[in-house]
């Protein structure tokens, strides 16, 4: 038996709407009653996800800001972390000047470089035209990630050592399970390290072609014919 389910927030779990079905969060609800954890995995905050935890709770762990920072929602706390290098922020912050840039705490979001002095930035996020313009992050130690959103491109930073594998991996030993324990349910590019190295791992169909290339397991981007039908198998 599986002892955790992850699954990506956005084009995966919600909706076009920004909505969770009811029938969804109950099969999530009766996986949890088997002794599974459930775990959300998301580019933005912790905080954003928790909103849909409130009137009905059904997570037990989130991966945030692209396995930037970790929260055990049970416990309410964080379980592991990692910031951005203020030299690298600095750096980033001059590749991209004149584009606009968003710079995320654990669960605040900054427009002006200044404004963030004395705070743990875990991600940035640059808004660009083409995917070639990452390459001018070549030279230092940082993982990027390509997100669209409303048909806009944005370039997603964190540290070099994070990612939503390596969130994975930390909540696995601090419940003492395998990777060949967890089954992800993947939509975004920057799920690309848990499709790589996760046994057990699928794709929303036309959600990202990095992703489908790299698995054939893929599942409706329709979350009644795909993360629903994919919930009750388990």
């Amino acid at each position: 038996m599986k002892k955790m389910v992850v699954v990506s927030f956005y084009h995966a779990l919600i909706d076009e709407e920004s909505a969770i079905s009811q029938s969804i969060m109950l099969e999530i609800e009766r996986i949890r009653k088997k002794g599974i954890l459930f775990c959300v995995c998301t580019n933005g905050t912790y905080q954003e996800v928790l909103e849909y935890n409130k009137d009905f709770p059904f997570i037990d762990y989130i991966i945030s800001l692209n396995g930037s920072y970790i929260y055990d929602v049970l416990k309410e706390q964080c379980i592991a972390k990692k910031k951005i290098a203020i030299s690298n922020i600095k750096k980033i912050s001059t590749i991209f000047e004149g584009y606009n840039i968003l710079y995320y705490t654990e669960n605040n979001i900054y427009e002006e470089a200044q404004e963030t002095e004395k705070k743990d930035i875990y991600k940035i996020e640059v808004e660009i035209e083409k995917e070639e313009e990452r390459e001018k992050l070549s030279k230092l130690n940082i993982n990027s990630s390509i997100f669209i959103k409303k048909d806009k491109m944005y370039l997603e930073i964190v540290s070099g050592k994070n990612s939503m594998f390596s969130g994975v991996d930390q909540i696995g030993l601090k419940n003492n399970f395998a990777l060949k324990d967890v089954i992800a349910v993947c939509a975004n590019e920057s799920d690309y390290s848990l499709v790589t190295n996760l046994p057990y791992s699928y794709v929303i169909k036309d959600s990202c072609k990095k992703l489908e290339k790299a698995t054939r397991r893929k599942i409706s981007k329709n979350p009644k014919e795909g993360i629903e039908i994919f919930l009750k198998k388990i």
